[in-house]
Formats: C-alpha cells, sequence, structure tokens
C-alpha cells in the first residue's frame, strides 16, 4: 500500500450524505497519469465530473477523451480547458455527451486503445438520488453504476485502470467496497497491481484537523446512528489494475506449448501488491 498526497488547494464537498463520493483532484489526475502513461498514451475518464484528469493528460503529452453526462457539465468542462491549455493541446482532447446508461457505448470505438481509464466507484445511493438542486446546471450529472467487464475492454494490453472508491456508511455500518472490486476485476481478466491512499488534506508534519463537511452526517434528522460517531472523509481509495501483457504462444523444451505474461508496469517499476520489483 502506498499514499498519494492529493490534497488541492480547495476540496470539493462530498457529492452524497456518506461522504464518500469525492471527485478526482487536480494532484491526484496528475499523478495517475504520470504513473500510468506514457508520451501519446490515451487516457479516458468515464463519467468526468470535472476536467482535472483531461487536463493531466493534455500537459503530459497524452491524448484525452471524457465521457460526459450534463450538456451544463461538458460546457463547464469546455470552458476550463480553453483558457488553460493552448489550441495544439486541445486537438487530441475528446469530450463526448451522452446519457447515464450509455456511457460505454459512447467509447465503443476506443476497445483496446487505451493505456489508462479513470473509473469512480460511488455508493448506490448517490447513483440513485441526485442531491443538485433543479435550478443547478449540472443537475443531469448522475453517477453510474461501474461495469468493471466492460471497462476492461477499453484497455489495450498493459493498460490499466483506476478506480477511486471510499469506506462509506450504509445505515449502521461501515461498508468496504474494495474487496468487491478486486474480485470483480479480476474476474474480468485483470491483475491486481496496487491499493493507494489518496490523501485529501494537506500533510505538513502536524496533526491532521479536517473539517467537518456538513454532508457527511447521516439522514437521521442530524443524528447519529448508534456505533457511527461524526466524521470526516480524509482520504480516498484508489485502485489500480492492469491488463497483463500476453506473449504468443511459445513451445517448451517438453514439447508442450505455454503462454508468457509479463508482470504487471505501472510506470517503471512492478507494483503487484505483495511483490517487489
Amino acid at each position: 500500500m502506498s499514499v498519494w498526497l492529493a490534497a488541492a488547494d480547495t476540496e470539493s464537498v462530498p457529492a452524497c450524505p456518506s461522504g464518500c463520493c469525492l471527485p478526482v483532484s487536480g494532484p491526484l489526475a496528475r499523478q495517475m497519469v504520470t504513473a500510468c502513461t506514457r508520451l501519446g498514451d490515451l487516457v479516458i475518464d468515464l463519467d468526468a465530473a470535472d476536467h482535472h484528469v483531461v487536463s493531466a493528460a493534455l500537459t503530459l503529452g497524452c491524448h484525452a477523451t471524457a465521457i460526459i453526462t450534463s450538456p451544463g457539465l461538458a460546457g463547464v468542462i469546455g470552458k476550463m480547458l480553453a483558457t488553460t491549455h493552448p489550441d495544439h493541446d486541445l486537438e487530441v482532447a475528446d469530450l463526448r455527451l451522452t446519457g447515464p446508461d450509455t456511457v460505454l457505448t459512447a467509447v465503443e470505438d476506443l476497445a483496446g486503445l487505451a493505456a489508462l481509464v479513470v473509473a469512480k466507484h460511488t455508493c448506490p445511493q448517490e447513483r440513485r438520488q441526485p442531491t443538485r438542486s433543479s435550478a443547478d446546471p449540472l443537475q443531469h450529472n448522475q453517477p453510474i453504476a461501474l461495469d468493471v467487464a466492460k471497462v476492461t475492454a477499453l484497455l489495450k494490453p498493459g493498460g490499466h485502470l483506476a478506480v477511486v472508491t471510499a469506506l462509506r456508511r450504509s445505515g449502521r455500518h461501515a461498508v468496504d467496497p474494495v474487496p468487491n472490486l478486486i474480485i470483480e476485476a479480476r474476474r474480468a481478466g485483470l491483475v491486481y497491481l496496487q491499493h493507494i491512499v489518496a490523501l485529501r488534506v494537506p500533510a505538513r508534519g502536524a496533526p491532521i484537523e479536517p473539517t467537518l463537511f456538513c454532508g457527511v452526517r447521516s439522514r437521521t434528522h442530524g443524528q447519529e446512528p448508534a456505533g457511527m460517531p461524526a466524521s470526516t472523509r480524509v482520504h480516498s481509495d484508489l485502485l489500480i489494475f492492469t491488463k497483463p501483457r500476453t506473449e504468443p504462444s511459445v513451445t517448451s523444451h517438453a514439447g508442450t506449448a505455454s503462454t508468457q505474461t509479463d508482470d504487471p508496469v505501472l510506470g517503471e517499476q512492478t507494483w503487484v501488491e505483495g511483490k517487489q520489483a
């Protein structure tokens, strides 16, 4: 397990009552793209909530595609990119507007091409209930359910899937989505590389004292369920998976065919969980 410093200058308020659905910060986006891509690679941001992933990809010399489910948000992201990147960067940026049910359909033409796919695993209540007011132009940007098997088809051999998630509350219990995500990814043929703690608050050698977000409390008329104290989100869980590089079958000395798979590589190091290069 590693720790990445992912605090932004201003942290966004969680989008759900459990406090687990946080957007990808600028520092976190830069670290993901740096670790998982090379110059000229394709980065896909599924169900983009802001410009950070696309911006980081363009800055680091990658092609970028963002799938957006809100017309208002698409306009905001486009304006942010236009004011922070030169025209030659924008030529390799592809913003695709689609509905929440057709996110993966919108990128079918990119199957097998992505070096990095960034996906956010949101809690069920956020996918069911929009939390924005009817006056918010971004209200139609509702998170999608993550289908790991279908997302895997977007990756090229050696490509990486980065899933941003977090511990969440469900009634009186805390729910950790990480084990199930790892199981789903392995069933889809991916290799689990690393669990990274993305610290969302500044670390400056002093005790961490994060602000308690108003959205963190449970929907019990301001009261916390028994056994669940008031809390706030200080980190997100980033899971990195890779699609194995498989070489053509070769004949061994015993005369039988065998298939060799390259060790998964994250940047320039092998980061298989529990294994050191």
